[in-house]
């Protein structure tokens, strides 16, 4: 009988079992793991956006509230344009009703107070995340100013008030308390108003108190007037 010889495969060449990958395989697999990376990452964003969007209206329902609690301590009416009639701007008019400064920041912009440092409360610079409507239907026909800084508005006034909007967003870096249709050359809804500041839309506030987020395409500039002459019907 013939002894059993051993064979370990061509001499200088390793196993099979412990073959290395090729080129193409190391590509295939650095492609492979490259597109789940970016997968991960885009499902990551979008919760993340998802987030925001959430806490932002959030935020504004919280807003709407202390809206109505002024209100209900001001004969009806929502805080004016100028110190005289409010005490200050609305962030500072408001202040009182809101239990946390943290409210007039909206997460996800890289522009809110509490990112910046800035003080909520300036009554000289707009440092909230968020911009109040100016009323100008209201305004320009009461006074023929379209910005009359002594105006004043009540809810009992708004006779739509699910169709009305009390707050929007502002662009990055806009200081702007009011959402006036009229000033500047084309009007804050077309160089301050941001109707996308959440990829795609915005959240805003209603004057019944509701908070919701509103494509940027489906945003009317009509929403911003109170007068049923110009609203949505």
């Amino acid at each position: 009988m013939q002894p059993i010889r051993l064979t370990h495969g061509r001499p200088g060449r390793p196993p099979a079992a412990c073959a290395a990958f090729t080129l193409l395989e190391l590509l295939t697999v650095i492609t492979v793991i490259a597109t789940l990376a970016g997968l991960i990452f885009t499902v990551s964003s979008r919760s993340r956006q998802n987030a925001n969007k959430a806490a932002c209206v959030s935020n504004l329902r919280q807003i709407g509230i202390a809206v109505n609690l002024f209100a209900a301590e001001n004969d009806a009416k929502l805080p004016g344009r100028t110190s005289n009639s409010t005490g200050g701007r609305w962030p500072n008019a408001l202040s009182g009703y809101l239990k946390d400064p943290a409210l007039y920041a909206a997460p996800g912009d890289p522009d809110n107070w509490i990112a910046t440092g800035a003080d909520p409360l300036d009554n000289d610079a707009n440092r909230t995340s968020f911009i109040m409507n100016g009323y100008n239907d209201i305004s320009g026909i009461s006074s023929g100013n379209f910005t009359d800084p002594d105006i004043s508005v009540r809810l009992t006034q708004v006779q739509q008030p699910s169709q009305v909007i009390l707050f929007g967003m502002p662009r990055a870096g806009s200081t702007h308390f009011y959402m006036d249709l009229l000033e500047g050359p084309n009007g804050n809804q077309e160089d301050v108003l941001d109707t996308e500041a959440y990829g795609n839309g915005s959240c805003y506030l209603f004057a019944d108190g509701s908070a919701r987020f509103i494509l940027g395409r489906d945003h009317d500039i009509r929403l911003w007037l109170v007068d049923k002459d110009y609203a949505l019907p």
